[in-house]
């Protein structure tokens, strides 16, 4: 039976973990040995309690509590596998999601600086195309551009984005209908969609809030041919400041955005305003 025992140490070696991990986890009560030698207090482990070992380290990888483990043992002491790697598998499949989120903001961040980076010596105005985007946003009330009105609402837009099952990308600003259409300011977070809607009206998707019956419309207005100009200031009210003050004397759909640089230097804000062509 003793030759069928795997040592502290051999358990150790063999799985990359070290012993005072594998008494940490006795300790926890959800790895018992084998057997303890009563006169040498070494501990040895059976072959099959290899899996167990393989689970526990799934589980510190996958960032599940260690102490959390202990909800997972049967009336007799041992752990329920089958539960535990349900749970790992729910656990997984968030942390998937979470990483292709995390990875849709990079991707979205490194486009438009790299966007920036090309366009940065052009003329100005120079023309820019704006592929098609999925944006959240949500009217201005006000005739004066008030920046902390500004982050609030972008800050609102950007955790309702999280809470729908969207994605809030890094790329927020204000956008405002054509003089013709009223000239409405609006602030806009831009989204990516994990889910499909849970239904389509008037060619915008909406989503359903459940948690307070409201319907959130997801746009796909900001595509286009724009001429595009670039506001520099000492800071971001002078800049938006400014974009309000070109604006009175321009026609077109407007967008107003942080320009992105490998490098943001909060001495240089700069500012792109867009005109739609």
């Amino acid at each position: 039976m003793k030759n069928e025992l795997l040592s502290i140490g051999e358990v150790s070696r063999m799985k990359g973990v070290s012993p005072k991990s594998l008494r940490y986890y006795e300790q926890l009560g959800i790895l018992t040995p084998a057997r303890v030698d009563e006169h040498s207090g070494y501990r040895y482990y059976a072959m099959s309690q290899m899996i167990v070992v393989d689970v526990i380290i799934t589980c510190i990888e996958l960032g599940i509590p260690l102490k959390s483990l202990t909800n997972y043992r049967k009336p007799d002491g041992l752990l329920d596998i089958a539960s535990l790697l349900e749970k790992g598998r729910e656990t997984a499949i968030d942390n998937i999601r979470k990483a292709r989120a995390s990875l849709a903001q990079i991707d979205s961040y490194l486009r438009e600086a790299h966007e920036q980076s090309r366009i940065e010596d052009e003329h100005l105005p120079y023309k820019r195309i704006v592929s098609r985007r999925t944006i959240m946003h949500a009217p201005w009330q006000n005739d004066r551009f008030d920046a902390k009105n500004y982050l609030s609402l972008t800050t609102s837009l950007y955790n309702r984005a999280a809470q729908l099952g969207t994605v809030p990308l890094y790329q927020w600003g204000m956008m405002r209908t054509p003089r013709e259409e009223g000239a409405q300011w609006s602030v806009f977070v831009e989204v990516a969609l994990e889910k499909e809607p849970e239904r389509v009206k008037n060619g915008s998707t909406t989503l359903f809030d459940k948690s307070s019956d409201e319907e959130i419309t997801i746009g796909t207005t900001i595509e286009g041919t724009y001429l595009g100009s670039r506001l520099r200031g000492v800071g971001f009210d002078q800049c938006f400041h400014d974009v309000f003050h070109m604006a009175e004397k321009m026609d077109g759909a407007l967008i107003a955005t942080e320009v992105w640089t490998d490098e943001l230097d909060p001495r240089n804000y700069i500012v792109e305003l867009l005109e739609k062509q």
